[in-house]
């Protein structure tokens, strides 16, 4: 359209500024109206190379698992293998940690929450951690999710409750409960009492009053 104007210029055709922009406007008009029906256009050809009527079978990444599965453990036996691969989760489905470096990554997580107090950063992601352990951040993610039993943000907000439960006695005369909170990493009021909540099954001042007062 920007083209239209300088081409009718050549050929001495007048067109006035109000009646370019009202083309100008109209195609637009039309361009979008024609992306919000087919919008595959956008995402299936010029940004993102999808193909939207291609439609994968459920089966299909499990079968890639046990292609894997079976590439990397030659020697296993083939029944054992197949039904272990079926059984595999596919966000995990390259994940092959032995014995002996679970024990060291749990090992190390602890260290690095219960020794350097990481949690304390208000932050703290996934990533800070795995470079601190020198761990894959997969692999940490998978233990935390599966041996630890929770997710990252639930585990590292463990931490800081514990920890905003051990400074309370020693600084709740002098600073607010919110205060205290920020010290053991809460970012704000609403994070900290959901994670108390979650943690401890009642509200902050609830417990407070009834485990960490003194005629308790």
């Amino acid at each position: 359209m920007g083209l239209t104007r300088i081409i009718l210029s050549l050929f001495d055709i007048p067109l006035y500024n109000p009646i370019f922009i009202f083309l100008n406007c109209t195609v637009l008009l039309g361009v979008l109206l024609y992306a919000l029906h087919k919008p595959h256009i956008f995402y299936g050809s010029l940004l993102i190379a999808i193909d939207w009527k291609k439609k994968e079978s459920p089966t299909a990444q499990p079968v890639r698992v046990q292609s894997e599965f079976l590439e990397k453990d030659k020697n296993n036996q083939a029944g054992n293998v197949r039904k272990e691969s079926r059984m595999l989760p596919i966000p995990f489905k390259r994940i092959k940690i032995t014995d002996g470096q679970l024990e060291a990554y749990i090992l190390l997580m602890k260290n690095a929450m219960e020794v350097e107090c990481l949690f304390l950063n208000p932050d703290l992601q996934i990533v800070d951690l795995a470079g601190k352990i020198n761990v894959p951040v997969h692999h940490c993610s998978f233990v935390i999710n599966n041996h630890l039993g929770k997710n990252f943000r639930d585990w590292i907000n463990g931490y800081r409750v514990g920890y905003f439960l051990k400074q309370y006695p020693l600084l709740g005369a002098k600073m607010t409960i919110l205060a205290i909170a920020q010290e053991a990493g809460f970012k704000n009021q609403a994070t900290f009492y959901n994670a108390f909540k979650k943690e401890k099954g009642i509200m902050p001042t609830s417990y407070i009053a009834q485990e960490l007062s003194p005629y308790s």
